[in-house]
């Protein structure tokens, strides 16, 4: 089964999340956008920090691409958004990107 871009772009959210927990989305969005980029087996944002808030219009959207991460177990949530991010290509995102978090 071929996964969409957002749920893609969701699960490279949830993959920085774990490999760089010491990162969090800022207060506003980063004039240098956030890129993907891959380590391994691993596709995840070079930098978190870089994501803004999820602005309150776009909230549905970001819980929705969040929401494909989701298993039995983990539920997942947007904590960061960046109109501007970036893909493996080096090419800005239709729609921007999110980045996912474990819910509480």
């Amino acid at each position: 089964m071929q996964t969409s871009l957002p749920s893609r772009l969701a699960l490279a959210c949830v993959a920085l999340t774990l490999a760089a927990c010491a990162q969090t989305p800022g207060n506003r969005q980063a004039d240098e956008p956030p890129q993907l980029s891959k380590r391994g087996d691993i596709i995840a944002w070079n930098n978190a920090s870089a994501f803004g808030p999820v602005p309150s219009h776009l909230a549905s959207t970001g819980a929705l691409r969040c929401a494909a991460l989701d298993t039995d177990k983990v539920k997942y949530r947007p904590l960061g958004y960046h109109s501007a991010a970036r893909g493996l290509d080096g090419l800005p995102l239709p729609g921007g990107g999110y980045y996912c978090v474990p819910r509480d």
